[in-house]
């Protein structure tokens, strides 16, 4: 059966880019045929008609890794880098699941062609067609370093688009590589909780959803049938979906062993220290009240957090109010004029002031000790680095003097 197809428009803020109309996959929208394959026959079809499977991940690693077999993984890298449009469902489905299954699998990590495509695509500037040009190259070296980056095939498109023009053999094949990504996530599952997006990478939920004009009240994570999912409550939308559920089991994976114990769903041993790696939003809770030194507490949330802010005012982070004795936190990177910095920006319910120590290791492996301006109740306390530094020590926090 042939997939449907729905026109969307990508809201944008240039005009060029708004005049842009692309033929994007609306999840309640795709039908998958599934005839026998790699993966097995079980397929579930909902009661909308539309038929899905959860990737089998022991199977698609079977399959990637026989080098005799067609689902050899350096091949079907070799044929997708080549443009090759005989790829099929399940063949994209081996190479985006498959990624997830590769020794150097690294979910959280940020491709640098990303912001400078985005400043291009989406800058106040009306993007030229040398622009757009350049958006085809940068997007090129980074499929190249990370094949299954969905958001960089639709950018990819929109510079093919520009570039060469709608029916440009180029395009074509753009498009079709778009789409066929495209197909693979939403091939997975339809977003409920029994049947979630499986995905590669977390932050393809929040592409996902923006293509679909979806908008998000707030993101929780869930052990659903002994899978991690990221599950995001919506606001009204013309869909009628209340809630989208992702798994991004295979990401948590990789997110535990940079810990090195628990999922980030469960709730830690109490404690008085903590490290948390760039990129990283947290929640702890104090076991009782402040003590002169080394209050316990423990890890309530910690999350993989790969947005660099915008700047330091209203970014919207935090509720007006939250459980008592919690300290909800980011350590990420922040525009600072034209470059970057490293920022700790968390704000506390903890009724009274309160001191804490910190400790920052560069990029070359030493840690060395750093001020902090301290804790205050309901309000958003900053901490600012230099982008040589890619891990934080909280520890000893203590009634205020």
């Amino acid at each position: 059966m042939k997939n449907e197809k729905v026109v969307y428009l990508h809201t944008l803020k240039n005009s060029t880019m708004k005049k842009l109309f692309l033929t994007t996959l609306l999840f309640l929208a795709p039908c998958f045929c599934f005839a026998q394959n790699d993966e097995g026959e079980d397929v579930n079809v909902d009661d909308r008609g539309i038929s899905f499977k959860a990737p089998d991940y022991q199977l698609i690693k079977e399959a990637i890794s026989d080098s005799n077999g067609e689902y050899y993984y350096p091949r079907l890298l070799e044929r997708l880098s080549k443009g090759d449009t005989t790829l099929d469902i399940n063949d994209v489905r081996c190479i985006y699941y498959g990624y997830a299954l590769q020794p150097g699998f690294a979910p959280y990590h940020r491709l640098d062609e990303m912001d400078e495509i985005r400043s291009i695509l989406f800058g106040d500037a009306e993007p030229s067609k040398s622009d757009f040009e350049k958006v085809v190259k940068l997007s090129d070296k980074a499929l190249a370093e990370k094949p299954t980056e969905l958001p960089i095939y639709y950018y990819r498109l929109i510079g093919c688009h520009y570039s060469y023009g709608e029916s440009d053999p180029r395009t074509l094949v753009a498009r079709y590589l778009f789409d066929i990504m495209s197909d693979a996530v939403y091939s997975s599952g339809n977003g409920s909780r029994e049947a979630p997006f499986h995905l590669s990478s977390v932050m393809h939920s929040y592409f996902i959803m923006d293509m679909n004009n979806l908008r998000i009240k707030y993101q929780t994570l869930a052990n659903v049938n002994g899978r991690m999912c990221d599950v995001f409550p919506l606001e009204e939308n013309e869909l009628g979906i209340d809630s989208l559920f992702f798994d991004i089991n295979e990401c948590i994976k990789i997110w535990d062993k940079s810990f090195g114990s628990h999922s980030e769903a469960t709730v830690a041993e109490a404690g008085t220290q903590l490290e948390l790696p760039l990129g990283t939003h947290f929640i702890i809770k104090l076991e009782g009240d402040l003590e002169d030194e080394d209050s316990e507490f423990e890890v309530v949330k910690m999350e993989s957090y790969d947005e660099v802010l915008p700047d330091f005012h209203d970014l919207g982070l935090f509720v007006d109010s939250a459980e008592a004795n919690t300290i909800e936190g980011y350590f990420c990177r922040v525009k600072f004029g034209d470059s970057e910095k490293v920022v700790l920006i968390f704000k506390s319910w903890i009724e009274g002031v309160a001191n804490f120590d910190t400790d920052i290791r560069s990029v070359n492996g030493g840690w060395e000790e750093t001020s902090n301006s301290g804790i205050f109740p309901k309000v958003e306390m900053t901490e600012i680095w230099d982008t040589s530094y890619d891990k934080l020590r909280i520890s000893n926090i203590r009634k205020g003097k």
